[in-house]
This record gives C-alpha cells, structure tokens and sequence, in this order.
C-alpha cells in the first residue's frame, strides 16, 4: 500500500499551492504487528520535511516585506538572499533571507524585524533545557536524536551550554507581573551539598527557596554558592511575581545557619523566621 502525503498552502483569499511532500508505503497485511501505522524513522522524515516546507512558504511571505532605510528612511529594494540555518523541534532548516539596499542612499539592511543572531528557536531550546533539568546532558541528547529529526546541536557539550544560557536568561529576566495582589507570602530557604563520587572532583553547595501564598501560587528558586546567582535576589523577585505589596505579610521557615538567615535579611524579610518543622524533631 502506497500514500503520498501532500502539503497544502491556503491563502488569504482562498488560492493556495500544494506540494506533494513524501510517498509512503507500507505493507497492506497486518500479519506482524511490527508492520502496523508509520515507522520510527519515517514518522521523524515526515515530520522534517513539513518543517522545512512550512518555513520555506513562511520566509518566502516574510521576504516580501520592505523595510524602511534607517538613514533616509526610503523604502529598501533587495539586494540579494542569503541562506540561513535554523535549528527547530522537527529538523533543521534553512531559511532563503533576502538582503536590502536603499535606493536612495545606498544604505544595507539586513532583514524586516529578522534576529540574524538566532540559531535555534526557543520551543527546542526549552525542550532541550527541560530534559537536560530531568536527566544527564549526555542521556538528554541521546533521547532526543532517538525520537526528533534534530541534527545539529544534539552532543551534550552543546546541550550544557545551551541549558546554561537559558538559565542565565531566566536569572537576568525581569519579574513578571502577578496575577494579583497577596496579602500572605510564605518564605522557606535551606541548602544541602552535592557531592562528588570521584577523587580531586569539588563538592557543590546548593541553596534552595520556596515562595508560596495561600491561594497557591508558588515560586521555586535554586543557586550555587560562589556563583553569579543570588539566592537573596532570586527570592525578591520571587516575591514580586507572586504579589506582594507594602501591606503583605512575609512568614519565614528555615533552619538556625546564620547564612541562610542572612539570606532571608538580604531579600527584605527581617522579621525573625520560624524553625523548620523536621529540625524541630
């Protein structure tokens, strides 16, 4: 049994394109169950190459905007296009980008509103960073070339780096606004220590928080110590985007180290927190 699966563009006005995307075949006799729906393999082929047929439709739309010359301010005719790779969820890309001259004055642009800088989109990087949190990076690339189209960027030197930069980016972001206002915020710190199986190797202090209010809404926050990452830093914002306001009532749990107290002052909260309940036993 044979199918061709084709790809079809609709556009504003109801005209459209098609394109046959990929031929399938099968076996039409289900006698071994191995034989059943799509192979692995083919499942990630056909997933790539609707990817790349979208992305190709996409930029060829957005290579039709002009932009306007930041000098003169005259509108930009298209010098020449340059190819442009692109790695998503569903296989790499490549992208055909048009490049801009003006006319007028003779001034370069690259692209309409177009980061030249981008790499990956943010849906793999935030695929990527999830598994690396869940397992070894090592693992984290092996399970994603097994089950993605991904070609490029898969090692787990790659996905390190990538999970860190994500992770850097998150830190520096600015607190999201809250839903609402809270009149009760509950503030836990405490740190535990990894420890390294091998000779030589260093041991890690990790400091944790919990942010929560009654209603539920919570914040969960971790940094190494003798790092860029400001536990004290990470719990105000922490508190910002859970609500609080100058009439919130901050409760405190921690255990009786003078450095995570210390945190807790540093944060803003310098009422005298409560001793957590298992150090009590």
């Amino acid at each position: 049994m044979g199918w061709v699966l084709r790809l079809v563009e609709i556009g504003v006005e109801g005209s459209g394109r098609s394109i046959d995307v990929m031929e399938i075949s099968r076996p039409g006799d289900l006698g071994d169950i191995a034989d059943l729906g799509l192979t692995l393999s083919q499942g990630k082929q056909l997933v790539a190459l609707v990817q790349q047929e979208i992305v190709t439709a996409q930029s060829r739309d957005h290579a039709a905007q002009r932009p306007l010359c930041r000098s003169c301010g005259a509108a930009c005719q298209v010098k020449d296009y340059r190819p442009h790779q692109i790695a998503t969820v569903f296989g790499q890309v490549t992208l055909r980008l048009p490049r801009f001259r003006c006319a007028g004055c003779g001034g370069t642009e690259a692209g309409h509103g177009w980061p030249s800088h981008c790499r990956s989109t943010p849906k793999l990087d935030q695929l990527r960073a999830h598994l690396a949190t869940l397992v070894p990076y090592r693992i984290a690339a092996g399970v994603l070339e097994h089950f993605l189209p991904i070609e490029a960027g898969i090692t787990h030197e790659t996905l390190r780096g990538c999970t860190l930069k994500l992770g850097e980016d998150l830190r520096d972001a600015a607190a999201a606004e809250p839903a609402g206002v809270a009149p009760a915020i509950t503030v836990s710190v405490d740190s535990t220590y990894i420890r390294s199986c091998e000779d030589g190797q260093r041991h890690l202090e990790v400091r944790l928080g919990n942010v929560e209010t009654s209603d539920g809404a919570r914040q969960v926050l971790a940094a190494v110590t003798k790092t860029d990452t400001s536990i004290a830093a990470l719990i105000r914002r922490g508190l910002k985007e859970v609500g609080q306001t100058e009439d919130t009532e901050l409760t405190a749990f921690t255990d009786g180290c003078s450095g995570l107290r210390s945190i807790l002052v540093n944060a803003g909260i310098t009422k005298p927190p409560f001793l957590d309940w298992f150090r009590a036993t």
